[in-house]
């Protein structure tokens, strides 16, 4: 009776004492996890703000949806593979995409930098860098799309703008379109974007910039990257690479041809597109610099 007796005491401690033992224990070092996970986040945030980059990039792709001059390398000759809906819709921007379309001319790139480290990061400049020009093959089919208004409501970004055709592109500030005696317009470009350097705060309540980077080609298509100089206290002078979504690390502008083969032609946003015949592009706005200092 003895034995049966010790037998059911310890099993009432296994059944009964021992799941609070464990529990309290579990208690104690899930407290001590989400301790030791705290700290390894307070030590991550401070080696963000004192040693790992000092700024980071965010690129948005140019906006398919506010008119422009877009071409297709090849030719497009069968109206049943256009996208059976409107200019505004994803049909018809993954037909776009699909096709690997590019803008003529001209493109522009929204890079919005955020500065990371504490006290004052300095944006100092801009370059091209792998600049890689040759005539245009994008002689395929014209994308023209209907008439559209810009999006609005938005703080102006700074204008920057590459002329891909001068031997080494300058970041030149952008003044806009303006009017001339010919239909196409030109852009105004006057003096250097960064004669002043930008100034951001950095650290945990950080400022951000939003720039509007355009560039401008004629006749070839241009493959090229793009890199801010940045300075800060702790690193020095340093150059950080755009990175452009898809996780390219190179943008591309089509050249300009004599003449599309055919071309798909939007005459309203809600309307699916039409193909059309040959189609013969209008001048591009040409660049007015002035002297750049």
């Amino acid at each position: 009776m003895i034995g049966a007796v010790g037998v059911l005491v310890s099993s009432a401690v296994a059944i009964w004492g021992l799941p609070a033992a464990v529990r309290s224990a579990d208690a104690a070092q899930r407290a001590e996890d989400r301790e030791q996970d705290k700290d390894k986040e307070d030590d991550a945030k401070e080696e963000r703000l004192t040693v790992g980059p000092a700024i980071d990039i965010a690129a948005g792709e140019p906006n398919l949806l506010y008119g422009g001059r877009f071409a297709l390398a090849q030719r497009t000759t069968d109206a049943d593979s256009l996208p059976d809906d409107g200019f505004l819709s994803d049909k018809y921007k993954a037909w776009f995409a699909r096709n690997k379309g590019l803008r003529v001319n001209d493109a522009t790139v929204r890079v919005t930098i955020f500065p990371i480290h504490r006290g004052t990061v300095v944006i100092q400049n801009m370059r091209i860098t792998d600049l890689s020009c040759r005539a245009t093959r994008y002689t395929g089919t014209a994308v023209l799309p209907p008439p559209f208004g810009d999006s609005g409501g938005e703080a102006l970004p700074t204008a920057v703008a590459f002329d891909l055709t001068e031997p080494n592109p300058r970041p030149w500030k952008n003044e806009g379109r303006i009017p001339t005696d010919r239909p196409e317009g030109a852009w105004k470009l006057s003096g250097n974007a960064f004669a002043k350097a930008i100034y951001l705060d950095g650290g945990e309540d950080f400022d951000a910039r939003a720039f509007d980077l355009s560039f401008f080609t004629k006749n070839k298509d241009c493959e090229f990257g793009v890199e801010v100089n940045v300075t800060t206290a702790g690193r020095g002078d340093e150059w950080y690479r755009v990175v452009f979504p898809g996780q390219r690390l190179t943008y591309k502008v089509a050249g300009r041809p004599e003449r599309y083969a055919t071309s798909v032609v939007s005459d309203s946003v809600e309307q699916p597109p039409a193909l059309k015949g040959p189609h013969t592009p209008g001048n591009p706005p040409t660049l007015r610099k002035g002297t750049f200092s």
